[in-house]
């Protein structure tokens, strides 16, 4: 009984901690975390929609914390996004449309490093014990948080990721660390430009950081078990 109360009272003090944040998040604990890994969604996704990865991955990592965060927008057509998308219309380049997402993605890094900071408060675990990842837009939320962030995180996977680019609002002088990042992608991605993955790559090595980088085969704009079975050996 006194067990069960204890785990009550820790339980509810995440509860608690977190619907003070900005952002509405999902989460499992285990009893006696020494790691977390943050999990961001896609365009139109949620929080709850991402939680079957923690089933995944929880046998392999049963000592870990798993989160996973609803972006703060609304999408237009259902669910949330990280930032907006705009139409590759007239007068509209491929750089113009990657300046407003980027300026729109760093805003919401905020409440993500915000994220960041209660879950090692909360876990008392350090930074570098803190792994985040995403897919889609969350690729690239993942990466833009990890590499603006105050201190190194653990590590970084980008699956199926929005390219990052350097822009007027995005320069290598808010780069403020080097952590070990891995990228994904189908080599059939119908949503993302096939050249995402060698921007990305490109961004990163002018910022002198070596990624990882992993094609599937026939895999589309989703997370394959092929996928899956990357960012587990990636994790260990």
């Amino acid at each position: 009984m006194k067990k069960l109360f204890c785990t009550f009272v820790v339980t509810l003090t995440f509860l608690l901690n977190f619907s003070a944040n900005a952002l509405e998040t999902k989460s499992y604990i285990p009893e006696n975390p020494t790691r977390a890994l943050i999990f961001i969604h896609g365009y139109g996704g949620s929080g709850e929609r991402m939680t079957w990865i923690k089933d995944r991955l929880k046998p392999l990592f049963p000592d870990t914390a798993f989160y996973f965060p609803t972006a703060p927008d609304k999408a237009p057509h259902g669910g949330y996004e990280w930032f907006v998308i705009p139409e590759l219309g007239e007068g509209m380049s491929r750089e113009d449309i990657y300046q407003e997402m980027m300026k729109d993605a760093l805003r919401n890094t905020a409440p993500l490093h915000k994220l960041i900071k209660e879950i090692r408060q909360n876990l008392n675990i350090s930074y570098q014990d803190i792994d985040i990842a995403g897919f889609s837009q969350g690729g690239l939320m993942a990466l833009l948080s990890a590499l603006t962030f105050d201190d190194n995180l653990g590590k970084v996977i980008s699956l199926s990721g929005v390219p990052l680019v350097f822009t007027s609002d995005f320069t290598k002088s808010q780069v403020k660390t080097a952590p070990s990042i891995l990228l994904i992608q189908g080599n059939r991605d119908n949503i993302i430009p096939k050249d995402s993955l060698d921007l990305t790559k490109q961004t990163l090595n002018a910022l002198k950081i070596t990624p990882v980088v992993r094609e599937i085969p026939n895999m589309s704009h989703t997370i394959s078990s092929e996928a899956l079975q990357e960012l587990q050996t990636f994790l260990k």
